[in-house]
């Protein structure tokens, strides 16, 4: 994954529910570093990796399977 990258956030700490941001860092201390839109200002926010989910906002390209494969 690269840095930055448009995420979608999941925090009960805040109250996120799949709220759209740039996750900027992961930083050694434990923390996501992202920047989130709040009353249509950004602003730099640091959430714990344990009490915070984050999904790719980009979905993961289709890979077609192979029926036939030799074993």
């Amino acid at each position: 994954m690269e840095l930055p990258s448009k995420v979608l956030v999941y925090s009960q700490i805040l109250g996120l529910s799949g709220t759209a941001g740039t996750l900027v860092d992961i930083r050694p201390e434990g923390c996501f570093e992202l920047r989130l839109t709040s009353q249509g200002k950004l602003h730099a926010v640091l959430l714990p990796v344990t009490q915070t989910g984050i999904v790719l906002a980009e979905p993961e390209p289709e890979v077609m399977l192979e029926d036939n494969i030799e074993r």
